[in-house]
């Protein structure tokens, strides 16, 4: 889509950029190639998309055959895009905040007879103020994704694909039930209005046996967030102060993980994680209460 084909369609419907809403709509065609490619959209998979916006990226992922289900905030794009849904009768539109949503429901038809399964993929040019509780939510809830394919801040992808020394939360979070790889950084340039950072699409792949078989991620996302937050940057102090733990606790903690106080989280790998908050829930099960 050029500029100008954009602008026409944004008069047509006396549309513009929501800049609350994060909206920045992507010109360069070979950025959505690249992310329907990505996610290995099949003619049976179930895709859901994110701030489907002016809906060219939505129309890409109806051409696979796929069923689509597009989920727009902003409801003064809902004359534009039931337009693109009459041409493709595989797209289903509903205006929703995604985070308000229930998932659960909108997902119910995804096992077939053809695809006897309950899962889903996920497409979307994300604002990015969502991104952080937007994955959050897919990759901790049921139904999870396959595969989660997203158009992110840079700085964003880039920190979810972080090794142990530059980890963060979100890192944890995605690389505790997936496979992360950033596909193609993508330009400012190639947006209208031009955000003033640069963006990437990632995508992760999320295999159908767990990564790590028989973890709580609940308690170790609990723990993890636990060392992350806070001023303290030692995992000896940031446990005492974010656990409500004595010192003399902490330590028998760390030692059963084989970890020293000193260490900071961001140094962490996803194995030592596990083992801290196993630590955690063997010595301590009466401090984990309700998850």
């Amino acid at each position: 889509m050029t500029l100008e084909e954009l602008q026409r369609l944004l008069k047509k419907y006396h549309l513009k950029a929501n800049h609350t809403l994060g909206q920045h709509f992507l010109l360069d065609d070979s950025v959505l190639d690249q992310m329907t490619e990505a996610a290995d959209i099949k003619p049976y998979d179930t895709v859901l998309e994110v701030g489907p916006g002016v809906g060219n990226l939505t129309a890409r992922l109806a051409r696979t055959g796929a069923r689509v289900i597009a989920v727009e905030k902003d409801r003064s794009f809902e004359a534009l895009l039931t337009e693109t849904a009459g041409r493709y009768p595989n797209i289903e539109l509903h205006f929703a905040d995604i985070l308000q949503l229930n998932l659960e429901k909108v997902l119910l038809n995804v096992a077939t007879a053809d695809v006897p399964h309950f899962g889903y993929k996920v497409v979307a040019n994300l604002p990015y103020y969502l991104t952080g509780v937007f994955m959050q939510r897919v990759l901790r809830q049921s139904p999870r994704p396959s595969n989660v394919t997203v158009l992110i801040q840079r700085e964003v992808a880039e920190n979810m694909v972080a090794p142990p020394g530059k980890m963060n939360l979100l890192a944890l979070s995605v690389q505790l039930v997936g496979m992360p790889r950033i596909v193609t950084p993508v330009p400012a340039r190639s947006f209208f209005p031009a955000p003033k950072v640069e963006s990437a699409v990632i995508t992760v792949d999320i295999p159908s046996i767990p990564l790590y078989p028989g973890v709580d991620e609940r308690q170790v996302f609990r723990v993890a967030k636990a060392c992350f937050s806070g001023k303290r940057k030692q995992i000896h102090n940031t446990l005492a102060h974010n656990l409500g733990l004595s010192h003399n606790i902490v330590e028998d903690v760390l030692a059963k993980a084989g970890l020293s106080g000193a260490t900071r989280p961001q140094h962490l790998s996803i194995a030592e994680f596990i083992r801290l908050a196993r630590a955690v829930e063997d010595l301590l099960p009466d401090v984990n209460g309700p998850r």
